[in-house]
């Protein structure tokens, strides 16, 4: 499908921006004075370019990089504007010229770079031109492997995005992705979707930390802080050898803020605060941080926390165990020298105290005697180091990270249940950057995730030690083809509840190619096949008595994706087809033992359409996947810890600031088609929805550290389950409903 919103890398001096005074009156056209040799050999140079629709400001300093040239423009002019983007392979001007179209602005080269202004302002003289400049650090993407060919069918989640969003669960970070499906009402028992594939399978990280969190299958599987989060990227099926070991199915990668994402270039210190209020659950929601730097030094802090009542859903019924009790929290000390070394330590915590649904992912069982609710106190916590050169462009691009995840629940009723999932891990690697657009990274990697489950009766645990070594080669042998290739080797020890252990080993492999036929058509797919080993079982299933003794056979998966995508002065197409074929997954169960396994297969294909007019856009996805097991279609009682029968899924996002008002207008349409799948199951269907919801954010113009929205969501208090949610095919289960009509009022105020 198309990903309009892919991540891109950033360094934090890839752009500069000139502040300006006294601009004048005139005409210019863009061709106009461009009489610097050097200057004007790069602007006619040809570049592969892929900006996404998005705020000028991050569009120049992306298109700064992919150009190698310096862009300057006066800060007031560009900062409320937006870009409709631009992608193919171009020369800088016409890329330069299609990026500003529709904004009102135009450009000229000099012997610096060059300069974006608008019409009649007396900057069109061709004369040579410098100006003093001031580093600009953006919150824009950062992704160094952006334009590699394994990244051509990622879905990103830009800063803008998350900005535009403001998301409060999984399910809000994800908006407008039909590909992306976030199951449950209640954020701590959300589980992520892609292409119908539970996120146990995909390789996921925060900052660069591996997580483990198969814990309890009524409980989610990574609870998030979406606050917390700067951008995020899924990569579906297909993944690169450096994304980690057992990435089954693709992978999820999430980054939480920096101090150079909220603070303003003139600035060393900084904060904002947060508050919102929900109507119907009468939830109130708090936020703080504090931010700042000097001489190299940064640090940020950030605490948020919840507290409202159950909400209802469209027929105005309580929900269950939906109440909010939330703590959460983000630590970052960094420096970087002068040298470009950059040294980062952070911690990030979530706390989820509320009482749940005796079954947390279920509203209740239609024939069950239990209590209605009960307590679950989640707790999720992520701490790392890292060491990097983000500016290095040379063979030596090292990143280092060392990092270690939990996840704690506690389940007093009706044993005094606490399940704990851990994982220490590192890894180490090196770019080399052999020339733009060709990079070859390897590196080495190593985790110790321990699954553990105890009670005043008993206390047993599994445990799994893998080191990997892997090569990942990104190269453009022709300027409109790019092709990524790789290979991991993994060693595994795994250590069973009966202490025996367990060691294999096998390989993985990867390969995607992207090659624009056209300067607005890009055709691309790509290959995996992926050895992920033995993957702990569930705290909650864990049987003292369970024998190893026949071992347990290693995991693998294939997986295949295709697809075209069209971009034309703000006008977006595409289409793709995906299937991934899983062997041997593990599927025990308390009493049938721990070495059962499984095979299952997802397949189908997406669809996309959008116009960005600067201004703002339209975009829809549309995603039809389906899965079965053993060669049989499924419900999502056998797709547990595999993945989910979602079928036909509808996602629009649309959105328009009004220049000059500081308001912004937009919203959204969440919809599922009825599926039958679950019917040639024996079980029910799943029955259709369509949910509408919108949004007006204003920024006052004497107020500008203040940004006020309201948002109206759930518009015509449809009463539904989303699609990604446990056992609304089942006759005996009441699934967790959705919300109803409700109304958030948010604020920020920013200091």
């Amino acid at each position: 499908m198309v990903d309009e919103y892919r991540p891109v890398r950033l360094s934090a001096v890839a752009m500069a921006i000139s502040f300006a005074a006294a601009l004048g009156t005139g005409a210019v056209t863009p061709a106009m004075a461009q009489d610097d040799a050097t200057l004007l050999a790069q602007s006619d140079a040809r570049h592969r370019f892929d900006i996404a629709p998005q705020p000028l400001t991050d569009a120049i300093a992306l298109f700064s990089e992919q150009a190698n040239m310096q862009i300057s423009a006066h800060g007031d002019l560009v900062r409320e504007v937006r870009t409709g983007g631009v992608s193919g392979t171009m020369t800088g001007a016409d890329a330069l010229q299609r990026l500003l179209a529709g904004t009102g602005l135009v450009y000229r080269i000099t012997n610096d770079g060059a300069i974006i202004h608008a019409p009649g302002t007396g900057q069109e003289s061709s004369g040579p031109m410098r100006l003093g400049t001031i580093v600009v650090e953006s919150g824009a993407m950062q992704d160094e492997h952006a334009l590699a060919a394994d990244r051509a069918s990622s879905i990103g989640v830009s800063a803008a995005d998350l900005e535009r969003r403001r998301p409060r669960d999984l399910r809000d970070v994800f908006k407008g992705e039909s590909a992306v499906s976030v199951g449950n009402s209640i954020p701590s028992s959300q589980k992520l979707y892609v292409h119908g594939v539970e996120e146990t399978n995909l390789a996921v990280s925060i900052d660069g930390v591996r997580q483990n969190n198969k814990v309890f299958h009524h409980n989610g599987t990574t609870l998030i802080d979406p606050s917390l989060l700067k951008q995020a990227r899924v990569d579906p099926g297909v993944a690169p050898a450096d994304a980690g070991p057992a990435a089954m199915g693709g992978s999820v990668v999430y980054e939480t803020v920096d101090v150079g994402d909220v603070l303003s270039p003139d600035r060393n210190v900084g904060g904002f605060t947060t508050l919102s209020f929900d109507t119907d659950s009468e939830t109130y929601t708090n936020g703080y941080s504090a931010y700042g730097r000097h001489e190299g030094f940064e640090g940020l802090g950030f605490f948020k926390f919840a507290k409202g009542d159950e909400v209802t859903d469209g027929n105005g019924e309580f929900v269950n165990g939906s109440e909010s009790d939330v703590l959460s929290g983000l630590a970052k000390l960094g420096y970087e020298s002068d040298e470009g070394h950059r040294f980062e330590v952070f911690g990030e915590r979530v706390r989820d105290s509320a009482k749940r649904p005796f079954r947390a992912n279920i509203g209740r069982l239609t024939t069950g005697t239990n209590p209605v609710t009960r307590q679950y106190t989640t707790n999720r916590e992520n701490y790392g180091a890292q060491f990097s050169m983000p500016h290095a462009d040379g063979l030596f691009d090292p990143e280092i990270v060392v990092g270690y995840s939990g996840t704690e629940l506690k389940v007093p009723v009706p044993f005094g249940s606490i399940g704990e999932t851990t994982s220490l891990s590192a890894k180490v690697q090196n770019d080399f950057n052999l020339s733009e657009g060709n990079t070859i990274t390897v590196g080495t990697d190593f985790y110790d995730d321990k699954a553990r489950y105890y009670d005043p009766g008993v206390d047993m645990h599994e445990s799994s030690t893998n080191a990997g070594v892997y090569g990942q080669a990104r190269l453009t042998p022709m300027e409109d083809f790019r092709v990524s290739f790789g290979l991991r080797g993994d060693y595994q020890i795994f250590e069973g509840v009966d202490g025996s252990d367990l060691e294999q080993s096998g390989t993985s492999g990867n390969v995607s190619a992207a090659y624009d036929i056209l300067d607005h058509v890009t055709v691309k797919a790509g290959y995996s096949r992926v050895w992920g080993g033995v993957a702990l079982s569930e705290n909650f299933i864990m049987n003292q008595n369970w024998d190893y003794t026949d071992g347990i056979e290693p995991v693998t998966s294939k997986n295949y994706t295709s697809g075209l995508e069209f971009n034309y002065e703000g006008f977006s197409a595409g289409a793709g087809i995906f299937r991934s074929d899983f062997k041997n997954v593990r599927d025990p169960s308390f009493n049938g033992g721990p070495g059962v396994v499984t095979d299952f297969r997802t397949q189908g294909y997406d669809l996309s359409l959008g116009y960005d007019w600067g201004a703002g856009f339209a975009r829809a996805t549309y995603t039809d996947s389906r899965i079965k097991v053993e060669g049989n279609y499924a419900d999502s009682f056998t797709t547990n810890y595999l993945g989910m029968p979602l079928g036909k899924i509808i996602a629009l996002e649309v959105a328009h600031r009004f220049d000059g008002l500081g308001l912004t207008l937009g919203g959204t349409m969440d919809a599922a088609l009825t599926n039958r799948d679950t019917e040639l199951a024996g079980s029910e269907k799943q029955n259709s929805y369509k949910v509408f919801s919108s949004y007006a954010e204003y920024e006052p113009e004497d107020l500008d550290f203040l940004t006020l929205r309201v948002e109206a969501n759930n518009i015509l208090d449809e009463v539904y389950s989303d699609r990604a949610t446990y056992g609304q095919e089942f006759s005996t289960v009441e699934p967790l409903r959705e919300q109803g009509r409700s109304f958030l009022l948010w604020a920020r105020a920013e200091f």
